[in-house]
């Protein structure tokens, strides 16, 4: 049940913002450009590059994250079981009424007409899928490009050498080589994870990754299967589900147990169940994300118009202040900032409007209460650290001691009107930490015992909040120290009372 309604600090921003490194933006200098303009966290989409070019790309991230002073979540994304359109000798204009004839990569007959030419009426095509024929019947639909292209089946051999499914185009449009197939309500027989994603996988491990977003998952079991593979590994790389089938819908529950955070990836979703129902699950998505304490970020053409223009329409700017309106944790751009004419921009305009967005305490996503204190301890004191902090108007900050990183996701669902800086001894959780709503995350060294982490308390609040003697702060950890124990301290803290104390 909703009980306050907290509203960002002017200096401030809660809702982060993810963006896609491409060819638009990989240089040194753009990222530099992108960090100053508001980068919290970077997205690498596997589905494109080598790994040698993707090195280079993270290593500029690095480095611009060590020259800013700011550290930076890096995300992998996997490719997935995606299916898709074989290689076209150049692109076609699909019109209605044109039936086409789609067979498995390299299983046209010898003499056959090549794939893309048009032959009395009939366009063959190939598909990466060697199973689709198996899978489809008369009547279902097959859209291609993420929707924009309807296809209709009308006849499928699924047997023999001559396998095909034929299928007239109900609304056409511009095919290019490789377009993306979806098939809605269709389980295809493919495993979560393809030698591909698995070979980015150790890719992202060595590389350093902070997340690994798994594409198309439909249950736990997928998340499981990923989780399997980089524990083998010895990574402890948190996974990010992408919510983008129906089936994923039909399995929320379960695959928020599972996931350490949560995708709405709507380009693939809004084909799967229809582009009128998405802003329904966005929602529903957003909120089983903040009950299972994982973070959510919201994807797919949220400034789409900003790669070939300077500024967003309205309703792009619309849809960005909804999704931090709906308690979004991040925001992602994709094609904007990898491979559009105006990347720095629009992490720019990003900035303004979830900044906007947020100075109204009348519109922004109301925290949570409610829930099983019992069930979660730890849980419970960040409940009772936002009382603390509501209950006195002086608090300037919540700063929050944590190994795991999990002290700082907490705090974080919470929404809490002031600043929360997340102090990590572990650079992978301080990175990680980058993708939190409302969280400035800084490396520090494990204080010794209580006295020195009061100390050091006393120095961040001053460095990083220009405190001065007898500001108030909320301090909160485990103890004992750096043992990674569960959330159970928490103190209204005074700064400068521990130097006092000390006689300095």
């Amino acid at each position: 049940m909703p009980i306050h309604t907290p509203t960002a600090a002017p200096d401030r921003r809660g809702a982060k913002i993810l963006a896609t490194l491409g060819p638009a933006s990989s240089s040194r200098e753009v990222i530099a450009q992108l960090v100053d303009a508001g980068l919290d966290a970077v997205r690498l989409n596997f589905s494109h590059g080598d790994h040698d070019t993707l090195a280079a790309i993270i290593a500029r991230a690095r480095a611009a994250q060590a020259a800013s002073g700011r550290p930076l979540a890096l995300l992998g994304d996997l490719q997935g079981p995606k299916i898709r359109i074989g290689v076209l000798p150049a692109p076609i204009l699909l019109h209605a009424g044109w039936t086409v004839r789609i067979r498995p990569q390299g299983a046209s007959a010898p003499g056959a007409p090549a794939p893309g030419a048009p032959v009395d009426g009939l366009l063959p095509l190939e598909t990466d899928y060697a199973g689709l024929a198996a899978h489809v019947q008369a009547g279902q639909r097959v859209y291609l490009k993420d929707g924009l292209i309807d296809l209709e089946v009308t006849q499928v051999e699924p047997d023999g050498p001559d396998a095909h499914v034929d299928a007239v185009v109900r609304n056409g449009g511009m095919l290019t080589s490789r377009a993306g197939m979806n098939i809605p309500g269709v389980r295809l027989d493919l495993p979560a994870l393809s030698d591909k994603d698995l070979a980015d996988l150790r890719f992202a491990v060595e590389q350093g990754l902070d997340y690994l977003a798994l594409s198309f998952v439909h249950d736990a079991a997928d998340l499981r299967a990923a989780r399997s593979a980089l524990d083998a590994l010895g990574s402890d790389m948190h996974v990010i589900a992408k919510i983008e089938t129906a089936f994923a819908l039909e399995r929320l529950p379960e695959i928020m147990q599972a996931a350490d955070g949560v995708m709405v990836a709507r380009g693939d979703l809004g084909v799967e169940i229809g582009a009128e129902n998405v802003p329904i699950w966005q929602r529903r998505i957003i909120d089983a994300a903040a009950e299972a304490l994982v973070p959510c970020i919201v994807a797919t053409q949220m400034l789409e118009s900003m790669v070939s223009n300077a500024r967003p329409t309205r309703a792009e700017a619309s849809d960005v202040a909804n999704a931090v309106w709906d308690g979004t944790d991040a925001v992602m751009l994709s094609a904007e900032t990898a491979v559009g004419d105006y990347p720095v921009q629009a992490v720019a305009m990003m900035d303004r409007i979830i900044r906007r967005a947020e100075e109204g305490g009348d519109a922004q996503r109301v925290a949570r209460a409610g829930g099983d204190w019992s069930r979660d301890a730890s849980r419970s004191v960040s409940w009772a650290v936002r009382a603390v902090v509501e209950q006195n108007a002086d608090v300037r900050a919540v700063i929050a001691f944590t190994i795991s990183g999990y002290t700082g996701r907490l705090i974080a669902q919470d929404r809490m009107r002031v600043p929360v800086i997340v102090l990590a001894p572990a650079r992978a959780v301080e990175q990680r930490a980058a993708l939190l709503w409302g969280v400035r995350p800084v490396h520090c060294p494990p204080p010794a015992d209580l006295d020195a982490m009061l100390r050091t308390v006393d120095a961040i609040a001053r460095a990083e909040l220009g405190c001065e003697d007898g500001a108030q702060v909320v301090v909160v950890g485990g103890v004992p120290l750096n043992m990674g124990k569960p959330t159970n301290f928490l103190q209204l803290h005074a700064v400068g009372e521990a130097r006092h104390a000390a006689g300095d």
